[in-house]
């Protein structure tokens, strides 16, 4: 059985061919796979647990029956989903993980995570996600109104679009020392976030070859309505991108 990694899907309820992608994606491999990993911006916005919009249940009831099958689901969070929590995740029988974590496999190690911690350059960004991590911060968004939420949401959704945000160009990339110190003794690393998918030697501390797996968001094609996405699968085989078409 395979491992199978994605992330950055930015799915909305206004955005019916990302989710139909994302559906086809479990359809497709959900019989092939123990594990999926969602490395975060699963959702382009996340407003709460409590959120009740119906267009959630075409998520999670085919997670619930690939969980019910003995298919692991863990999700981290991202740079815009960050405060889905364990409630939402038991709708499914999903996990929430911490943001960074360490996976070994066929005797290989690998540092995960969504890859927003890495981009230090971006300093406005990262003073936002200190404040926007702290739970007293979190628990006063919480406690607005579901609707108020919502609206914030919406706006803010609006400015990204009209900023073009989660166009690769606009996205600060990783830091490379960053990555090398985050890596250290591991063999390599596996994230999203960038929208730069790739993978990428690099030499560490210890002068061993790394490898930096770097997965891609999800995209449609306004005129023709064809989407792919770049995944990662990591069985006895090894761990290797694929681009996957819906």
């Amino acid at each position: 059985m395979k491992t199978l990694f994605i992330s950055d899907l930015h799915l909305a309820n206004d955005e019916p061919r990302l989710t139909e992608g994302f559906l086809a994606l479990i359809e497709r491999y959900g019989s092939e796979i123990s594990t999926l990993y969602i490395l975060g911006d699963w959702f382009e916005s996340w407003v709460g647990d409590d959120d009740d919009d119906p267009w959630l249940n075409t998520i999670t009831e085919p997670l619930k029956a690939l969980t019910a099958c003995g298919v692991s689901i863990w999700v981290q969070h991202g740079n815009r989903d960050f405060v889905i929590g364990q409630d939402f995740l038991d709708r499914f029988g999903g996990q929430l993980l911490p943001e960074r974590i360490t996976l070994v496999e066929q005797g290989v190690t690998l540092r995960i995570e969504h890859g927003d911690a890495l981009c230090l350059s971006d300093e406005g960004y990262q003073a936002f996600r200190k404040m926007s991590r702290d739970p007293a911060w979190l628990n006063h968004m919480l406690a607005q109104p579901l609707e108020m939420r919502r609206q914030l949401a919406a706006m803010i959704r609006m400015k990204s679009q009209m900023t073009h945000a989660n166009n690769a160009n606009n996205i600060v990339d990783v830091d490379p020392d960053e990555v090398i110190r985050v890596i250290s003794d591991a063999d390599g690393m596996l994230h999203g976030h960038t929208h730069r998918p790739m993978v990428h030697e690099l030499v560490g501390e210890d002068g061993e070859k790394k490898l930096r797996y770097v997965l891609g968001d999800w995209r449609v094609d306004a005129e023709s309505q064809a989407g792919e996405a770049v995944i990662a699968w990591w069985d006895e085989a090894g761990l290797r991108l694929d681009t996957f078409r819906f």
